[in-house]
């Protein structure tokens, strides 16, 4: 009894022995081969070998869960992460030159909605009573508010706003945004809320906003908007800022405004020259870190507007893509230029599923290949982001973690 009471204590030793030879070989790679060479190493991997990178331990978690790490791939990675949203489910999706990778389902509740995403984190909905989609405003009383890392496969459930503190209790139509504050290192989720057929025009004037810094549990009112927005995603940020589209349809003007998240103060944006001042088929986006305009007006050619200087109108630069290169069987109307590749080309949508790189300079598309069904379905679409890498632990940003997400 002895005899095997001294085996087991040899074991639990070389056990202890065995862990701490582990530590010791990770302590030992790090500071042998310089931080700074591993981080350069890590960020040109793809997304799935990053992850299985984290399995190794916490130093190499440690590692991509700095901000700084998060920038340095920006910066170096020749991957971009797209996160599609249909009606299977919220997947992640990872291109580069020549190169598509259908990563992981993120979450396959139907009724979850992305509405809004930052720095690789995404803000999800999931309404608790029947959906009624009214192209581009989406219309819910009340839903489950989630913010997510899909890296991490992270779930933290958020405050809902109270209801009360509307000036209209009726139907409403509401768009949100996920954004962080660089003055404070704090994520914020801003929520613009209008009235859908008030029995009083005063309340169609003006749009309610609200904010609700992560780590907190209350929503605070920033003021009203003069003009809602027209779109059913705020998108991700430019130079701290929101930006959206307007049609104002009693003056026939059409116009580009911006919410800066630090000042809490909304703006206007001079549009590129030589645009009319009615309605126009436009949509805004990010390209290359820059505000871009996405103009489908013109039967022979789709333009992308580029403002260089953020806030100076005679900044915008204007990039074609004539019809004629246009692949057969394509919708003009459909595109939807997603994210700029690192070798110029660009990541657009059409609206059959597929996904395209269109190269800049030979004006030439080349489609993805994605072996999914789930992805393919022309009417499933419902939202595209970029996204960016971001390891950032949601706890240490002040949210309580849930095991699952459920439906209402």
């Amino acid at each position: 009894m002895a005899r095997k009471k001294r085996r087991t204590k040899k074991s639990m030793k070389e056990h202890k022995t065995e862990e701490f030879g582990k530590e010791i070989n990770q302590t030992s790679l790090i500071d042998t081969v310089s931080e700074s060479l591993v981080a350069n190493i890590i960020a040109g991997l793809p997304i799935a070998s990053i992850c299985a990178w984290r399995c190794v331990g916490k130093l190499f978690l440690k590692l991509i869960s700095e901000n700084w790490f998060t920038k340095l791939y920006a910066e170096i990675s020749p991957y971009i992460t797209v996160v599609i949203h249909n009606n299977f489910g919220v997947h992640l999706v990872e291109f580069a030159k020549g190169y598509c990778q259908l990563y992981k389902s993120v979450i396959q509740i139907k009724k979850a909605k992305i509405a809004g995403s930052c720095n690789g984190l995404l803000f999800i909905l999931i309404p608790c009573e029947s959906v009624e989609y009214q192209s581009p405003f989406t219309c819910f009383s009340r839903s489950h508010l989630y913010l997510c890392n899909p890296i991490l496969g992270q779930f933290a459930r958020l405050p809902e706003h109270n209801q009360k503190n509307y000036s209209w209790d009726g139907k409403r139509t509401e768009v949100y945004g996920l954004g962080f504050n660089t003055r404070t290192d704090n994520y914020m989720i801003l929520r613009i809320s209008t009235p859908v057929n008030p029995p009083h025009p005063i309340y169609k004037k003006r749009s309610e906003a609200d904010v609700l810094i992560i780590g907190t549990n209350t929503w605070k009112r920033v003021g009203y908007l003069p003009y809602p927005s027209n779109q059913g995603s705020l998108g991700d940020t430019v130079k701290g800022a929101f930006h959206w589209l307007f049609y104002n349809e009693m003056k026939n003007f059409t116009s580009l405004y911006a919410f800066n998240i630090e000042d809490e103060r909304n703006y206007q944006i001079p549009f590129p020259p030589n645009i009319g001042n009615g309605k126009v088929n436009m949509s805004v986006g990010i390209l290359n870190n820059c505000l871009c305009l996405f103009d489908n007006s013109h039967p022979t050619h789709f333009d992308i507007w580029s403002m260089k200087e953020y806030g100076v109108g005679e900044s915008w630069g204007i990039k074609c893509i004539l019809t004629a290169s246009i692949p057969a069987g394509i919708c003009k109307s459909t595109l939807q230029p997603v994210a700029a590749l690192k070798d110029d080309g660009i990541i657009i949508k059409s609206g059959s599923g597929n996904f395209y790189n269109y190269d800049q300079k030979n004006m030439k598309f080349t489609r993805f290949e994605i072996d999914n069904v789930e992805l393919k379905a022309e009417s499933n679409y419902l939202a595209v982001h970029w996204s960016n890498f971001c390891a950032v632990d949601l706890m240490s940003i002040g949210c309580v973690l849930v095991t699952e997400v459920s439906e209402c």
